[in-house]
């Protein structure tokens, strides 16, 4: 077992120093970054041109890529999360996600998408020790790891600086009034935060190679670690990053084959679950993110014009197939998408909750149909319990929700999607180990063919329009009502006796109930399935046009519709490189955009008024203490 605990020692090491970054820029900016690890793998990029493309010598290329990051990555960071502190949370990780998806989409466009190989730059001679070989490379990265983590808690422990920030994640307005600013000082931790990423993705690339996917989701497992030091403290967040490392090696050595052979690669994440899970909602940092529901006021349709636009819309939708020929199965997955967007925009615009995890709905989806289908069961029903049966997983989510909020959602919901792409989607109960292994046939019935493109279109048309009924009808009766009192103050409704932890429970189960009909509704089209388009990414990227097309409910969810699936369909070369880069701009374009809105800024200016006068008030009690101090000092001197 030596081997792997070697092993374990120096990822873990790695995964403990990105972690202290990632750790210091949310204490410190109240935003956590989503995009740190596409951050780590843009800088393992430039290190592999300097050093291998033009040959630049690996520690000048190391240090000139680390401090290039730190001082553009950092500064471009520290602008645009600067408005997002005090927001919904929602707005942050929208943001972050958008970031992630635009650089990512950047290395794509620019690199391509095949995997290069990356050679280990460190020496890799060293020594034997109980019959295992370590490497110097091995020793020179936990080295540098363990210096960069301690040099960094002696820097905040030392420094005017460093204790400036630690002051302004306990109060940033009272750090203000004592004269030291916060911009400033939110800069100086994004610098040493990028500069933390793009130290680790150098560092691991030499492991994986260069492969902007892998690098991103890699680096994203020092959550585990994060949840391990709780959010907040740098010395339990390294060490939480070994004992991730560890036994995820460890975990290696025992599922190396059968139905949990991709356990491994899942370990940080179930740390993160579990600490989430398992630890008192008080030990965790208060978030500063605020609540509030980002469904605009607007005044409600008048019944009439509610009944002419539903005409309208639907009789251009019947048109459809007779005018856009052979881009018709284009039209019918858009028309699919209609329900996945809403169940995702019920979940998160109108109850507040946010999920990254709703991938996997539409996966279960799927293998629920195939699965329905073998064992003889019509097509209209076998569509009806590939729903049905998604509920109890939507409803195991609802679970973490009832304890958590915001960003802790959004971890607990991302680890449970990752944990379902490498250890639940190669089951025998889902995809199982091959390549599209869901398998689905459309209905036949007499006279109708649903092979045809035409009847299964006006097929799907009719679902949908079922569906988006059922979801206005819960938009407008008193769940609907709850759920958006919800978004706005869970307390609120506590306190009149509603039962919150039952109202997430419901909108979850729906959500993953619509979720599941789009999966069934895809199998069936295209005759086929497989895991490998319904990973976490997918799940981000759903989330990041969602935001993109606004905060309504059913509009938003067939703008959606349009922008993911018919845009790229009739734009030649609008390939899913451009999507990622174009879909991550314009998210944190418009995350900012909604941080300008006049309700929300007039919301945070009241929230950032009564900070200020509660840190005037500390200020002045404080002054208060310490004029009698000096009373007392100067009585007993007389004394």
């Amino acid at each position: 077992m030596f081997a792997y605990i070697v092993i374990g020692i120096v990822t873990g090491s790695l995964y403990g120093l990105t972690a202290t970054g990632l750790v210091l820029t949310y204490r410190t900016s109240g935003v956590f970054n989503f995009g740190h690890g596409a951050i780590a793998a843009a800088a393992a990029y430039v290190f592999y041109d300097l050093h291998y493309t033009h040959g630049m010598n690996w520690p000048l290329a190391g240090l000139l890529t680390i401090l290039g990051f730190a001082v553009v990555g950092g500064w471009a960071m520290e602008r645009i999360t600067r408005g997002l502190s005090g927001l919904p949370e929602a707005v942050s990780v929208v943001a972050t996600v958008g970031i992630m998806l635009g650089i990512d989409g950047a290395l794509f466009l620019h690199y391509g998408a095949e995997l290069r190989s990356f050679d280990n730059f460190l020496p890799d001679s060293g020594y034997t020790v109980s019959g295992v070989e370590i490497s110097w490379a091995e020793i020179i990265s936990t080295g540098i790891a363990v210096v960069s983590v301690a040099a960094l808690y002696l820097f905040l422990r030392l420094t005017r600086l460093g204790v400036a920030m630690r002051a302004v994640v306990d109060n940033p307005t009272l750090t203000a009034l004592g004269g030291d600013t916060p911009a400033r000082i939110r800069l100086a931790s994004w610098m040493i935060g990028v500069g933390f990423a793009a130290m680790s993705g150098i560092l691991l690339a030499p492991t994986l190679g260069l492969d902007a996917t892998l690098l991103t989701l890699l680096v994203v497992q020092a959550f585990g670690a994060c949840a391990v030091g709780l959010f907040k403290s740098l010395p339990a967040t390294y060490v939480g990053g070994i004992v991730v490392g560890i036994a995820a090696a460890l975990s290696t050595k025992y599922f190396t084959s059968g139905a949990l052979q991709g356990l491994p690669t899942a370990v940080p994440f179930i740390v993160l679950f579990v600490v989430l899970i398992v630890v008192p909602t008080n030990k965790l940092p208060r978030q500063r993110g605020g609540r509030g529901s980002l469904i605009p006021e607007v005044a409600p349709m008048s019944p009439r014009s509610a009944l002419a636009l539903t005409v309208v819309g639907t009789g251009a939708l019947i048109v459809v197939p007779h005018v856009v020929g052979s881009k018709l199965p284009l039209w019918t997955n858009a028309l699919i998408s209609v329900l996945l967007f809403a169940s995702l925009a019920l979940l998160v615009w109108v109850s507040g909750q946010i999920s990254l995890c709703h991938a996997p709905f539409i996966a279960l989806g799927a293998t629920n149909m195939s699965h329905m289908q073998d064992h003889g069961v019509p097509w209209a029903l076998a569509v009806l319990f590939a729903g049905l049966l998604t509920i109890p997983v939507g409803v195991l989510i609802a679970l973490p929700a009832i304890r958590l909020s915001g960003l802790y959602l959004a971890l607990a919901t991302l680890g449970f999607g990752v944990f379902m792409q490498n250890v639940m989607y190669s089951s025998k109960w889902m995809f199982g180990s091959g390549a599209g292994n869901a398998v689905a046939t459309r209905p036949k019935l007499g006279s109708f063919d649903a092979n045809d493109p035409f009847s299964f279109y006006y097929l799907v048309l009719g679902i949908v329009m079922i569906g988006l009924l059922g979801m206005a009808a819960i938009y407008r009766s008193r769940l609907g009502r709850i759920l958006r009192s919800m978004s706005e103050s869970p307390t609120m409704l506590t306190t009149n006796g509603l039962n919150v932890s039952m109202a997430r429970v419901v909108v979850f189960g729906i959500s993953a109930f619509y979720a599941a009909i789009a999966g069934a509704l895809t199998v069936s089209q295209f005759g086929s399935a497989s895991g490998q388009g319904y990973g976490p990414v997918q799940s981000l990227i759903y989330l990041a046009v969602l935001a993109i097309c606004g905060t309504r409910l059913l509009r938003s969810s067939m703008l959606a519709a349009a922008l993911l699936i018919l845009v790229p369909g009739y734009i030649d070369g609008f390939g899913q490189e451009k999507q990622l880069l174009g879909f991550g701009l314009v998210a944190v374009a418009v995350s900012i955009g909604i941080a300008k809105r006049p309700a929300v800024m007039a919301w945070v200016a009241a929230e950032t008024g009564a900070r200020k006068e509660r840190a005037v008030e500390s200020q002045a009690i404080a002054r208060h203490l310490a004029a009698q101090a000096r009373a007392e000092r100067k009585e007993l001197a007389g004394v």
